[in-house]
């Protein structure tokens, strides 16, 4: 079974070297030249105080994925549909399209493309920090959880995660899963990224916390609005969990914002909105952080 990896970022990366230990055959296509470049020089994972260095398959042409069986999707939420886009012409009728990203919406850009029946998506805890071009490091071990319309196709991705020793769920309900990691990132990414603090630090500080709960409860409706329910007490206490878990991270919105790039608000907290104003709710909490991220991007980009 040969795998497609769309994006060379920090997880493309990270599950290219899952995969590459694993001896796996696997092909990624990115359309940042130079970074193909680099990475045919060698990419490097950082792992603990282990360093290793492998070289996959990479291109800029998208038709390296036309002999793909399974393609994992791990670009940012808002070049979701540009990409599949870009590669549906090159790809195979049947090929299984995995979207295991952060936000709300990838599935639904995914499917102006692709048939249902070949689409699987959910979430992931693991974690991954690119450090240059051709250097990712591992942000520690988390699970994966994915559910989708056809079972053969859920199957088959299983099959390929315990090949490489990942650790998964299978769920029915891989939209709740998707609102729910969503919601606590819209708890933690804004908040520390305006802060310019760690996920830690968000709940050592009792307003910051209390901002926290606030968006969260606002989610929490928003996500109602969706058909999704998701209980208030349990989202806030899964969030300061994995502020706990991860308390000396710093988010990837911080890190994108660091790097003078666009972050995915829009996928988050943007979708807290737009689905809140489908059900006539009010979200100030979310719509004045939404704001003052996207300020930021303006200054930046």
């Amino acid at each position: 079974m040969k795998i497609g990896i769309i994006g060379a970022g920090a997880m493309g990366s990270l599950f290219s070297s899952f995969f590459f230990k694993a001896d796996m055959n696997h092909a990624i296509f990115e359309i940042d030249k130079n970074i193909v470049k680099t990475i045919k020089e060698g990419l490097t994972l950082i792992q603990d105080n282990t360093i290793e260095k492998f070289y996959p398959i990479i291109d800029s042409n998208p038709s390296i994925l036309s002999d793909a069986d399974i393609i994992f999707v791990f670009v940012k939420s808002y070049s979701t549909e540009d990409a599949i886009k870009t590669i549906e012409p090159h790809i195979k009728k049947d090929s299984v399209i995995v979207s295991i990203q952060n936000g709300i919406g990838n599935f639904e850009s995914i499917k102006k493309f692709i048939k249902l029946e070949q689409i699987i998506y959910g979430v992931t805890t693991y974690g991954a920090a690119k450090e240059n071009p051709s250097t990712v490091r591992f942000g520690g071990a988390g699970t994966i959880e994915f559910g989708g319309k056809s079972e053969e196709a859920v199957k088959k991705l299983g099959s390929i995660f315990n090949l490489a020793k990942l650790d998964f769920s299978i769920t029915k309900t891989p939209e709740k899963s998707v609102w729910q990691k969503a919601l606590v990132n819209a708890g933690i990414n804004p908040i520390a990224s305006i802060l310019n603090i760690t996920n830690g630090e968000i709940i050592n500080n009792e307003f910051s916390k209390k901002l926290q709960e606030n968006i969260l409860r606002e989610g929490v409706a928003a996500a109602r609005v969706a058909g999704i329910n998701i209980m208030e007490d349990e989202i806030i206490t899964t969030t300061v969990n994995v502020c706990n878990n991860t308390s000396t991270n710093k988010c990837s919105m911080l890190q994108d914002i660091k790097a003078k790039r666009r972050t995915e608000i829009d996928f988050i907290n943007g979708k807290i909105i737009e689905y809140a104003a489908k059900g006539n709710i009010k979200v100030p909490f979310n719509e004045s952080l939404y704001y003052l991220i996207k300020a930021i991007e303006d200054k930046n980009l």
